[in-house]
This record gives C-alpha cells, structure tokens and sequence, in this order.
C-alpha cells in the first residue's frame, strides 16, 4: 500500500517491534522533533486531578446525553468494546483528525473528551493529524503543526488523560506503543527525506499504514462535515467495497474511498472504518444509527435451493450459536420437502431459511434468520434483509414474544399479530382471510429447538434491554 506521495510512513518493521519498544517510554515530558529543532510539552502538571467516582459520573453523563437516557445500553455498548482487553496489543482504534477540527474550539474540546472516555474505559487510541500542505513556507507548516498537536495535549489533559505527540519520522513504533501505556499518542504527519528534509505526509494515508500495521477495532476518520455525502446531499450510512471496486456513488471523494477500501482487504473481519463528525464520535461507535458513513467489506451471499452443496454442518453450528439452543436433529430433513431457497454468506456468519409450506396458499415462509454475534452491528443482516425482500414479494416469519430483535421484525413487516407466546409478521399480503390462515399455520408449527432458548427466558431478558439487542444486530 503507497502513500498519495512518495514518503512512506512506516518501514517493514513488524507490530512485534512495536510492542517490544513499548516500555521504553519515558514519563514527565513528551518531545517531538522537527528538523533540528525541539519542544518540550509538560504532561505532568496539567493534568486535572478528578476522583475516580466524579470521573465516572462524568463519563455516565455524557455517554447518555450522545447515546441515549437507557443505561442498560450504555453498559452493553461498553462491554461490546471492552472485550477487545482480550488483545492488549492492539489499540481499539486508530483515529485520524481533519485540519478543519483544529479551528473549531467547541468541537475540538468536545472531541477531547469523547478520546479521554475511550481511553479510561479500555478502549485507548491512536491519534494521527496533519495541516494543508499549502501554508507559504516549511517554517509556517511546522509551527502550525506543532501549535495543533499541543492544543489537543492540553485539551486532553484538561480531560484527565496524558497525551504525547511524536513526529511521525522518528518515534512512531513508540508512538504506536505509547496508547497501551495510558497515554494518547498524537502522531504529526510529517515525514523526512533520505538528506533530512521535512515532508508533509498526507493525513489520511498516514492514518491507513499506520492502521493496517497496528490491527485495531475501529479506524476513524473525523471532520468537521459528518459522512460522505451522495448527489442528494444525504449522508451514505453504509458504504459497501469489495476486492474488485469500490460500490459508492455520486461521491467526491474516491481516492479516500479507495484507500479505505484497500485497508479493510488487509484488515480482520471484525474491524471497519468510519468517515464522520468530530462532534459525533461516540454516538458513531456506540449507536446502530451511527453519524456517519461506515464503510464495510462486501461479503457475498449465496443462494441455493437444496442442501446438496451446503455445508449442513457449519449451517447447523451459526443456527445454534446465534439462538443459544440444540437445533433438533432431525430439522434439516423435516424442512428439505418444502425447502425452496438458502442464503448463506461466504463465511458461513449469516442465514436464512425459506420454504414454501402446502398449507399456505404458495405464500414463502421464513423459517430461520440468523446473523453470527462476530458479524452483527456490520450491516450483514440489512444486505440479507434486502436480498430476501428483492427475490420474494410475499413473506411471513414468526418470533417468540420475548425475542429482542422484535422491534427490527416491525420495522419491516406490513402487518403482524401476537398471543403474547408468538409474533407472526408477514408483509406483501392484504387479505385479512389470507392473513389468518398464515397466523393459523405459523402457530401450529413445533418449535425447531429444545429446550427453549436462554435469550428468550427470564434470565436472557436481563443482560439486555430490547433497544440494546435491535441495535447491535
């Protein structure tokens, strides 16, 4: 992968180097260097001595004024981040910093203070920035770049978090190390030539390398105008890339797409990129709805009509993993009579079942939707979604009153009834009679687990609130 100009950010040394580097850091002050020149920031003395209960509060406080006033949510957004802990050498994310930010105060400070709550919550980062390389001299650019990077130190620290900004030339292993160590490291793109000379880095690209060496959760782009934006104007949600081409349109920006796009080929499943407002951060990491444009590696969805070339196996495994019970032994040669199509993903992380029964007139039945816990909160179940909807014009499912993902059921359904034990959802039918006779047959059906689920018991409806489920999914 190159950067848009001809230096490159990093050598080929590996993740490993970093780690091993990683105690090296020294404490008190943090120096970052341009050409000969050096400067001191203090990072002992600035930092705002808060109690570890009042930080909490805080950080509560403000996690429910962006997200919502639901702190069953809040806890689960949190845990779902937090078990990255179980990778201590990885960063949560790796978070890139438009020049524009730097000029707003409010954002800026409000920015601050969503990276000390990522960073005090388990969730430590990695900060990259730059400046418009068209300032008049080499001089201007370095002080400019260096007035940024101490503004965000001290906005940290008013924040209770330690921050060290480093040139990207010279310490970047130690920077790369520096978020695991309780620190923010703030990373200047500035580069150097083989005679020494400073050169502009572009940001962004800066901001890809570094991410596709360190491997984080999240890589996020921030500025000061939210997602891209289609020919309409409207924000892209989703932004869906493959190996192949880049599947967004009436969009400016390419080259950026297409760095995205080459970073997330080379990146784990689990990890997406984020282009949005620096004022939205947490609401992007921690709603479904997000702020901005999530960009997602297009996974293909297969459809077949037997089960003569699916991996049975693997099928049954996601069906139980993702409903938490025994699938019955004898479930695929009960629905194989009736079984008109699957869609698989190629990974085997998302299903669904529909079969045609005798008993209902020709309409489809959803038999099985699943998505695997690793692929929820990506959009898979969406693309899934729409492929049913594009092949079947007609469809009714059923759910167990208590399943959470109800509400995401409503949004996409045309009619539903319910006893309280069972939700049938159908939609492209009017008919009341027509309507009956599927709720009449849905009811009939045995249950295809035993026992019934954890998730739909008691038990299961106090991990997590119905919102909480909905928007992970």
């Amino acid at each position: 992968m190159r950067l848009l100009n001809s230096c490159r950010l990093l050598n080929s040394n590996s993740r490993s180097e970093i780690l091993k580097n990683a105690r090296s850091l020294s404490s008190g002050v943090a120096v970052t260097r341009f050409s000969s020149t050096s400067y001191v920031v203090p990072t002992s003395t600035a930092r705002v001595q808060t109690s570890d209960k009042s930080q909490k509060n805080q950080d509560l406080k403000r996690f429910l004024e962006e997200v919502g006033t639901d702190p069953k949510e809040a806890r689960y957004w949190l845990r779902q981040f937090q078990t990255r802990e179980s990778y201590p050498e990885q960063p949560f994310a790796v978070v890139e910093i438009s020049p524009n930010v730097f000029m707003e105060d409010e954002m800026l400070n409000k920015l601050a203070s969503c990276l000390s709550f990522l960073t005090r919550n388990g969730m430590p980062v990695v900060i990259v920035h730059g400046i418009n390389p068209v300032l008049p001299s080499q001089t201007d650019f370095q002080h400019q770049v260096l007035a940024d990077s101490i503004k965000l130190v001290s906005l940290l620290e008013q924040h209770g978090t330690k921050a060290r900004p480093v040139s990207c030339s010279s310490d970047v292993f130690h920077a790369a190390s520096t978020s695991l160590s309780g620190q923010i490291p703030i990373l200047t793109a500035v580069g150097k030539s083989p005679s020494g000379q400073t050169l502009y880095i572009d940001p962004t690209s800066a901001a890809v390398e570094l991410a596709a060496i360190l491997q984080p959760t999240k890589v996020v782009f921030l500025n000061t105008e939210g997602g891209l934006r289609d020919s309409s104007g409207q924000v892209r949600g989703i932004a869906l890339v493959s190996s192949d081409q880049v599947r967004v349109i009436d969009i400016m920006c390419i080259i950026i797409v297409k760095s995205i796009r080459d970073l997330l080929l080379c990146l784990p499943s689990e990890t997406s990129a984020v282009i949005t407002s620096a004022n939205s951060l947490i609401t992007e990491l921690f709603t479904h709805n997000g702020s901005g444009t999530l960009f997602q590696v297009s996974e293909q969805i297969n459809a077949y009509h037997s089960l003569e070339n699916v991996d049975v196996e693997r099928l049954r495994s996601l069906i139980i993993r993702s409903f938490d019970q025994d699938l019955s032994l004898d479930y695929f040669s009960k629905i194989e009579r009736q079984l008109h199509t699957i869609y698989i993903s190629e990974s085997y992380s998302a299903a669904a079942i529909i079969t045609v029964p005798k008993d209902t007139g020709g309409v489809p039945y959803l038999d099985k939707f699943t998505v695997s816990k690793e692929s929820q909160g990506k959009g898979t179940s969406e693309k899934l979604w729409k492929k049913i909807t594009k092949d079947f014009e007609k469809l009714f499912w059923r759910s167990r009153g208590t399943n959470r993902i109800n509400p995401w059921y409503f949004m996409r359904s045309n009619g539903s009834w319910t006893n309280g034990l069972w939700t049938v959802f159908w939609y492209g039918i009017t008919e009341q009679h027509h309507t009956l006779k599927l709720v009449m047959y849905a009811n009939s059906l045995p249950s295809s687990f035993d026992p019934i689920a954890p998730h739909d018991g008691p038990e299961g409806r106090k991990q997590l609130s119905t919102n909480a489920y909905h928007k992970y999914l």
